[in-house]
């Protein structure tokens, strides 16, 4: 078999086979697949409504909506696949499994015309409960060093963020900061576990309120900017989330907890700046371990190892090259001169 058609462009569009562009708009692709809701996956989401037909499950389909609201309810260009499920689309197949990473967000499989299974498996998580099974494979490459290894479990991670939370909420108010997904899943653990009163931005209690519908655990949540919010902050004791997409908002007393994706301790996964500032490493992107066993899962005997966003790439093909005998790449990226890819 040749090697099948799939890469990276320039501004990160995932390439699977010549008709579906994943988390990117490429002018003459005539479909999108949107894997989640992040910012780094969301370019050229805005040309991708006027040119393309756009699939996503349908927990991302209403984090969108909640997000961007606008004509979205109202587009027929925009589809929402159950998770677990298949769908015809032209000659292709697609199918869509969780990746782990935030709500609603998944791996991609297309079954193009002849046959061959083509993948990608977005940002995620491991173990995973499924693994999409293909014949090649596009690769996130966040954790594709081996010197990104964790030494604690995700139990430990939630364990210590909520004791710390409890802890500095006493002493006053505490702003919790991260992407969108992490911050979502941090209130879920903070449910009944704080007893002081919850803020955010209005886009981000409309997110939430679309955590719950699909089963997390959150408690009442006030806007910033209503009275009910005025009230809470003018409290001794509160607790403030705040998305990366929201900005920076100052917190003039009290403790900044930043929830990173990355980690700088393998073996501690709190970092303490001072009294007041603090890192948690709460990741929903696999080690690299499991990266490895990610693609070793997946059966994938060609691997394009995305080299666009700011993961290792490129010393991640190696790896995979010298490690599990496959043949692997990092991606293109090569620019084109088309209108908008």
């Amino acid at each position: 078999m040749s090697k099948p058609p799939i890469d990276v462009t320039a501004k990160g569009a995932v390439l699977l086979g010549d008709q579906v562009a994943c988390d990117g708009f490429v002018y003459g692709i005539p479909f999108r697949v949107q894997t989640h809701l992040h910012s780094d996956h969301m370019t050229g989401f805005d040309s991708s409504k006027g040119y393309q037909d756009i699939w996503m499950s349908l927990a991302t389909k209403e984090l969108v909506t909640a997000k961007y609201d606008a004509d979205l309810p109202y587009r027929s260009n925009i589809h929402g696949l159950p998770v677990g499920q298949s769908r015809t689309i032209g000659t292709l197949t697609l199918e869509f499994l969780s990746s782990g990473h935030m709500l609603g967000a998944v791996q991609v499989a297309v079954t193009l015309a002849d046959g061959t299974r083509v993948g990608y498996s977005s940002d995620f998580n491991w173990p995973l409960d499924e693994v999409i099974h293909v014949d090649a494979l596009v690769l996130d490459s966040t954790y594709g060093t081996p010197n990104r290894r964790r030494r604690y479990s995700q139990h430990t991670v939630n364990e210590r963020f909520v004791e710390l939370v409890r802890s500095k909420v006493k002493e006053g108010p505490v702003s919790v900061r991260a992407h969108r997904g992490t911050i979502e899943r941090a209130l879920s653990l903070l449910d009944g576990q704080v007893g002081c009163p919850i803020v955010a931005t209005g886009s981000l209690v409309r997110e939430i309120e679309v955590y719950r519908r699909w089963g997390y655990g959150a408690g009442e949540v006030a806007a910033t900017g209503s009275s009910v919010a005025e009230a809470v902050m003018a409290e001794r004791s509160y607790l403030r989330l705040c998305s990366a997409d929201d900005g920076d908002p100052s917190i003039e007393r009290g403790t900044v907890i930043t929830l990173s994706a990355y980690m700088s301790d393998p073996g501690d996964p709190v970092v303490e700046y001072s009294e007041r500032a603090y890192r948690v490493a709460m990741s929903d992107h696999a080690d690299f371990k499991g990266t490895l066993d990610y693609v070793h899962a997946t059966g994938a005997k060609h691997v394009v190892t995305d080299n666009s966003r700011g993961g290792a790439g490129i010393t991640l093909a190696d790896e995979l090259r010298r490690r599990l005998g496959i043949d692997a790449r990092p991606s293109v990226n090569a620019p084109t001169r088309e209108w908008g890819a």
